[in-house]
């Protein structure tokens, strides 16, 4: 099964990412980390990278789509975690041929109020919340507060995902693979609707592949 989960900054798209991977056993993709991941080894194209990410912009689209095949490479069960970030991104991955996309709607004013609490393990880029997900009492004296996680950063996030990613939203709902999640609510609450989603079609396959069989029998 090939998912996408998409929506604004500070949707909670990760930690959704990170629960269905555990559940279904699916490998969890996020473009944000490969990225961080690169500039956390500080290559060339690292550097590059983060002269985009501190200012709130979106990484150049050609840096993103190589790593995620590359990171794909043969798989068939995974999550692609805030990718692709749009329309033109969208089009070069339709060889992946994309099972089910997850929409995490969200509002601006929610996701200040959200980041305002929001946390990162510098050590393992594990993400916590001061809230929702607490982190261990062993770490907390080295999480940091991300440098894009502050009001004006994510004010720029929102408004260039608007203009670039939430295009992609409309460009899967026309094909018919898209559900949209309320991610507002406390993170269980929106996980269960996910996991919900997810069930329901991975039920429904099963049927179109057993009426399939029966059919060729």
């Amino acid at each position: 099964m090939k998912i996408i989960l998409l929506g604004p900054p500070g949707s909670g798209k990760g930690t959704i990412a990170e629960k269905l991977a555990k559940d279904f056993k699916f490998l969890n993709i996020s473009a944000g980390v490969l990225l961080r991941e690169e500039v956390k080894k500080g290559t060339t194209i690292g550097k590059e990278i983060k002269k985009y990410i501190d200012k709130g912009e979106l990484a150049p689209y050609k840096f993103v789509v190589e790593m995620v095949k590359l990171e794909i490479h043969d798989k068939k069960d995974y999550i692609l975690d805030g990718f692709p970030r749009s329309v033109e991104q969208a089009k070069i991955i339709e060889d992946l041929n994309i099972d089910l996309v997850i929409y995490m709607e969200i509002s601006e004013e929610k996701v200040i109020e959200r980041f305002s609490g929001r946390r990162i393990d510098p050590n393992t880029g594990k993400s916590y919340h001061l809230k929702f997900i607490p982190p261990p009492k062993a770490i907390m004296g080295r999480i940091i507060t991300r440098k894009d996680d502050n009001p004006k950063v994510v004010k720029e996030r929102f408004r260039i995902y608007h203009k670039e990613t939430a295009p992609v939203v409309g460009y899967y709902k026309k094909k018919g693979i898209l559900k949209t999640v309320d991610a507002a609510p406390p993170p269980k609450e929106v996980y269960d609707a996910v996991k919900k989603i997810v069930k329901d079609f991975q039920a429904k396959d099963f049927q179109k592949k057993m009426i399939k069989r029966e059919r060729a029998n």
